[in-house]
């Protein structure tokens, strides 16, 4: 058993014409979640990114929860980055949706919904969640990209990457926690999708679209432990080195 409040700051690498520095949060879970937000904020402003995405569920069941992912919220427009959005499967939960669009929205974070923003020299997408099928890859990649650059997509479950079918250089996710609590075939047992079934679950992995990765989250749903799987931020360094 590992404390919730744990955090381990993942640092991945790619091979990108862009040189950015991105963080990832993912999984908020805000009902449970135990990382001090001061400690968010430091690693955000520590890491100087060009970009924040967040990657979903940042409720888990209950309006309640909507006032303190407020407060997380007013500390992302503190920080002062330029900040993108997906919806997972949990922010739908009893009809929140818009709830937790809007209050994203309210603080300047741009919520993508199978869309995309092009930049001087990438371009951001946002694929919807797969799990309740709310995603539209073609829509999502509805752009001609002739001037090659760097595709940078953001998504919830990993699993969309399935029907990817467009050529991407960057796909973040989160969804599946890292199990959570790490218990050998736990996802055998209960079905959490075709990448878990094939063990792969966290962390960056090959495609034959691109490369992609699944962030461990950075809270917890149902039970509020993990199990030798600690919480997660992630700053990915694009390098730069594609030609």
């Amino acid at each position: 058993m590992l404390p919730t409040s744990w955090l381990k700051v993942e640092r991945v690498e790619w091979d990108t014409k862009a040189k950015k520095t991105i963080v990832q949060i993912s999984d908020l879970h805000i009902r449970h979640l135990r990382v001090p937000m001061s400690t968010i904020e430091r690693t955000i402003k520590d890491a100087s990114p060009d970009y924040i995405f967040l990657t979903g569920d940042y409720i888990d069941k209950h309006p309640s929860e909507l006032p303190k992912l407020e407060s997380f919220l007013k500390m992302i427009e503190r920080v002062g980055v330029e900040t993108y959005a997906v919806l997972g499967n949990h922010d739908r939960h009893t009809n929140q949706e818009e709830a937790v669009t809007d209050l994203l929205k309210k603080y300047g974070v741009t919520v993508l919904k199978n869309e995309y923003v092009e930049k001087e020299d990438v371009v951001i997408v946002g694929i919807d969640d797969y799990a309740l099928r709310y995603h539209n890859v073609p829509a999502s990649f509805n752009f001609s990209n002739e001037e090659d650059k760097d595709v940078l997509v953001l998504t919830h479950d990993p699993d969309v990457v399935t029907v990817v079918d467009q050529p991407f250089h960057f796909l973040v996710s989160g969804h599946l926690h890292g199990k959570q609590v790490n218990v050998p075939f736990l996802f055998k047992l209960k079905d959490m999708g075709q990448l878990a079934k094939q063990g792969v679950y966290q962390g960056q992995h090959p495609h034959s679209k691109g490369t992609f990765y699944i962030s461990k989250g950075i809270g917890q749903s149902a039970l509020n432990i993990r199990f030798f799987v600690r919480s997660e931020m992630t700053i990915h360094n694009l390098n730069g080195k594609r030609t």
